[in-house]
C-alpha cells in the first residue's frame, strides 16, 4: 500500500470515527445490541487497514537486510531411535518408536541494530518422525528419550515415569528451591 493510499484510508477511518461513539442500536425485545450496518463497514474497514499494514515496515530505511545462515533443522542425532509419548489429543497413552530428525526452527526471529535488519532461524525443538501415526512430533510436544539398547525398546512412557521426572515432581510439590546442576547430579548417581 503507498503512502498516498494510507493517507487517504486513514482520513476516511477517522471522518467516519463519530459514527463508532454513537449508543448502539439494541433489540426492544431482547436488549441486544447491534451495529448499524455504517458501523460494521467501519470495523471492518479497520480490520481490512490494520491487515494491510502487517509487516509494512519502510525497509528502505534501513542499511542491510542480513539473513543468519543457521539452518533451520540442526540434523545432529539424526536417525538415532527414539521412543515418544505423544501429549496431542488423540494419541493416548501409547509409548511410540520414532526417529529423530534433528533440532527444526519452529519459528523466524529477527533483530535491528544500527540499521541492520538480521533474521534468523530460532525455537529450534528435536523433531521425531513416528512411522506409526506418520507425523513429525516435536520434542515440546511429547515426553521422549534416546533408545540406547535393544533393552529400551520394551520400556514404555508411563504416567508414573513421567511423575518421577525431577522438574514435575517439584511443580506438583511446588516450587520450592530449584535444585542445583550438583545436587542433580548427585541424584542421578
Amino acid at each position: 500500500m503507498k503512502e498516498q493510499e494510507l493517507s487517504e484510508k486513514i482520513t476516511a477511518i477517522r471522518k467516519g470515527k463519530r459514527l463508532l461513539d454513537s449508543m448502539l442500536n439494541r433489540d426492544w425485545e431482547t436488549g441486544e445490541a447491534k451495529l448499524t450496518k455504517v458501523q460494521a463497514n467501519m470495523v471492518q474497514d479497520v480490520i481490512d487497514l490494520l491487515d494491510s499494514l502487517n509487516w509494512a515496515v519502510k525497509f528502505s530505511s534501513y542499511k542491510e537486510l542480513q539473513y543468519d545462515k543457521f539452518p533451520a533443522l540442526d540434523q545432529r542425532g539424526c536417525g538415532k531411535p527414539v521412543k515418544v509419548r505423544s501429549c496431542k489429543d488423540g494419541h493416548g497413552t501409547k509409548t511410540y518408536f520414532g526417529i529423530l530428525i534433528g533440532d527444526m526452527a519452529l519459528s523466524i526471529g529477527h533483530n535491528i541494530k544500527d540499521g541492520v535488519v538480521t533474521a534468523r532461524h530460532s525455537g529450534h525443538n528435536p523433531a521425531i518422525f513416528v512411522p506409526e501415526l506418520g507425523e513429525v512430533i516435536y520434542g515440546c510436544e511429547s515426553w521422549w528419550g534416546e533408545i540406547e539398547s535393544e533393552e529400551e525398546m520394551d520400556k514404555l512412557i508411563t504416567d508414573e515415569t513421567i511423575s518421577n521426572v525431577w522438574y514435575v515432581k517439584m511443580l506438583k510439590e511446588g516450587i520450592g528451591s530449584v535444585p542445583t546442576v550438583n545436587a542433580l547430579n548427585k541424584a542421578g548417581e
